[in-house]
């Protein structure tokens, strides 16, 4: 049976729409996904985010004590070691006392010399004090002696004023005048004499005997001077030889020992560490170092975790007891020292470990998050960022970016907290470009089997 050509025509056209269909089809949908493909995205959803100040410091102890020697010497026995417990008032290590054993007793012997030339000294004031009563008492008599005589001559005097109105009257010789008025200048002469005697008793009273008592009396206060001062180095040799027991200053773990037995210490300048003692290693502290940029939201109300390399993935805990004031500029980055306290009841924190920390600053949970590199990204000629109004990108129906402006909140450096805006969870936010993709894309394009080439394209 043969068709006519005019009945052959519609097979033929429609075979031809159904080869078009079959083609265009899968280019709609290629084209599709190497639009979708230029953009790397990820899902809008829930969670909690947490913003915190990393940061590292170094475990110790609370209190650890240096036990040093205040003196040179050699030790002669140590009884404590590493890791040692100790009590307060425990003998930990011993120097050889010989030396110093000597040096209290020269000291000794220097304070009994001292105490007798005290004595002698004091013998001399009670021997200066004797001549001076004994000149004294020579001044009394003397005193006494000018006295009598006074009254001797006064005495003369008289008689010969008597002798003398009775001549006048012939009731008298003149030789009975001449032996009064010669008994009268004897006593005169006795009292002169005794008036000299008494000024030269009163001048070696004032004068040698009060001299040699008042030298007696310095030499005196210089043997007690001399006395203290021998008393004074007795009690330092005494007390030196005291710190060649070296005793522990608090109840507390040895941490470390710097000297064997046999080794010689010089305590010149400062006191040589024998022994690093911590009081209790079951409560510690970080010393934290904080960055400048980062202390102005540190308080203590701030939760504190931290790890160490010795237990990997295990949290630890600890509270902000002091923020200090003091700055730390090494190499121009200014820091600032947080000591935080920490529990170790089972002593797995070692003191000088590195402790790195996560100081939680704020907290929010079951908010809408995107990731930071959304924030990050804007397709050229997109609006710009906004302050805490920021625009993000998602994909729309067709693959292409449609913008969205949101309200951000607080970030824990992967992902932010969206406060408010037109953002919906669920949506594919556009976090990056794919190249490759945006390559093909933006090229022009022909689908396979219909020939033509492809061209470079211009990146966004």
């Amino acid at each position: 049976m043969k068709l006519k050509i005019g009945s052959r025509r519609p097979l033929m056209i429609a075979a031809g729409l159904l080869a078009l269909t079959a083609v265009a089809i899968p280019v709609a949908l290629w084209a599709r996904r190497s639009a979708e493909d230029e953009y790397i995205t990820a899902k809008v959803d829930r969670g909690a985010i947490r913003q915190g100040v990393s940061a590292t410091g170094t475990l110790q102890a609370v209190t650890t004590v240096l036990v040093g020697s205040q003196v040179s010497g050699t030790i002669s026995a140590l009884f404590a070691d590493f890791n040692s417990t100790v009590r307060k008032g425990q003998l930990v290590a011993q120097l050889d006392p010989r030396l110093l054993n000597a040096q209290v007793a020269s000291a000794r012997a220097n304070l009994e010399q001292a105490r007798a030339g005290l004595a002698d000294a004091e013998a001399r004031v009670l021997a200066a004090e004797s001549t001076v009563e004994n000149q004294r008492a020579g001044v009394s008599g003397a005193t006494a002696n000018v006295a009598a005589l006074k009254a001797a001559r006064d005495d003369a005097k008289s008689l010969l004023d008597r002798q003398e109105s009775l001549a006048a009257s012939g009731l008298v010789t003149q030789r009975d005048m001449d032996v009064a008025r010669t008994n009268l200048q004897a006593a005169d002469a006795r009292y002169n004499q005794a008036t000299a005697q008494l000024s030269q008793a009163r001048l070696g009273e004032q004068s040698a005997a009060r001299a040699g008592l008042s030298q007696a009396r310095a030499q005196v206060q210089q043997a007690r001077a001399q006395v203290q001062q021998a008393q004074a180095s007795l009690q330092l040799a005494e007390v030196n030889l005291s710190h060649t027991s070296i005793r522990s200053p608090i109840d507390g773990v040895v941490v470390s020992r710097d000297v064997d037995v046999g080794q010689t210490v010089a305590a010149s300048l400062s006191a040589p560490t024998i022994f690093t003692i911590a009081n209790d290693l079951t409560r510690m502290q970080v010393m934290a170092n904080i960055d400048q940029a980062d202390i102005g939201v540190i308080n203590e109300s701030n939760r504190i975790n931290f790890t160490v390399d010795a237990f990997p993935g295990q949290n630890f805990k600890g509270v902000i007891r002091q923020i200090r004031l003091n700055p730390q500029n090494v190499q121009n980055v200014v820091t600032y020292n947080v000591v935080i306290d920490v529990e170790n009841p089972d002593l797995k924190l070692k003191p000088g470990m590195t402790a790195n920390l996560t100081m939680t600053i704020a907290e929010r949970r079951d908010v809408l998050k995107v990731p930071n590199a959304a924030l990050r990204f804007r397709p050229e000629g997109g609006p710009a960022l906004e302050g805490q109004t920021r625009v993000v990108w998602v994909t729309g129906p067709e693959g292409q970016p449609q913008s969205r402006r949101i309200q951000v909140g607080i970030t824990d450096g992967a992902a932010t907290e969206v406060v408010a805006g037109e953002l919906k969870e669920g949506e594919m936010i556009i976090i990056g470009q794919n190249v490759a993709g945006a390559s093909q894309t933006r090229a022009t394009q022909t689908a396979p089997g219909f020939g033509g080439a492809t061209g470079g394209g211009r990146r966004r």
